[in-house]
């Protein structure tokens, strides 16, 4: 507990798989608080009894561990108490920089489909069956483990998706969860914003859209 600093960073992680950030901001030998800033859009309460997954950093290391949430405290923000720290690992920071990238993707998040391919580690292979329950959506920014995208439809956060986009000619078909959501609402109606992490992608697919990510980079900076 010595390496956990009051009111540095913390990564909470809920049963749902939803993911927040939130700042440290008190300990004990056992147990820990944490407040989340109000204006968080990602805010989500936390119910005595949840068990979440919490990672620390100190620049490039981190520390991950589990707990369970043991109440909230009264406090100008929403603060809460994790007790029953356990299973404390040593882990490494991945920078995945994300980098604008405005380009039309389509996606599905039917479950039965879904569900349907799970058996098919190829998605391209099953893409006839999926095509026609793909529906639109627009990316906003790309990084080698996820990206953020906009579409009209109301997805859970947690949600496994299929999605389709293109990369330097090169069509990618990958599963991903949805980990974080917000929404816009607006006369013409409600435009919903989601960062999905990708699932298990192969290391030459990840390498193609490292590079894209690279190539998006380097002409941001000659502008």
């Amino acid at each position: 507990m010595e390496w956990i600093n009051i009111r540095g960073k913390i990564q909470i992680t809920s049963e749902d798989g939803s993911i927040l950030e939130a700042m440290i901001t008190d300990k004990t030998e056992d147990s820990l608080n944490f407040s989340i800033p109000a204006d968080d859009k990602r805010f989500k309460f936390f119910h005595p009894g949840e068990k979440v997954e919490a990672v620390v950093f100190e620049r490039n290391k981190g520390l991950r561990f589990e707990g369970v949430i043991a109440g909230r405290i009264a406090a100008e923000a929403p603060t809460y108490t994790i007790s029953q720290l356990t299973g404390w690992k040593s882990v490494q920071r991945r920078d995945n920089v994300r980098v604008p990238a405005s380009e039309p993707i389509t996606y599905t998040a039917n479950r039965f489909i879904i569900d349907s391919v799970s058996f098919s580690p190829d998605l391209n292979r099953v893409e006839g069956e999926i095509t026609k329950y793909m529906k639109p959506g627009v990316m906003s920014d790309i990084s080698a483990g996820g990206m953020k995208f906009s579409c009209e439809e109301d997805i859970k956060e947690g949600q496994k998706i299929i999605m389709r986009f293109t990369i330097q000619k090169n069509v990618l078909i990958l599963r991903a969860t949805v980990m974080h959501r917000q929404l816009i609402i607006n006369p013409s109606g409600t435009r919903y914003f989601y960062g999905i992490q990708f699932d298990d992608i192969g290391e030459k697919m990840q390498e193609m859209i490292v590079n894209h990510v690279f190539q998006l980079m380097r002409k941001t900076q000659r502008k």
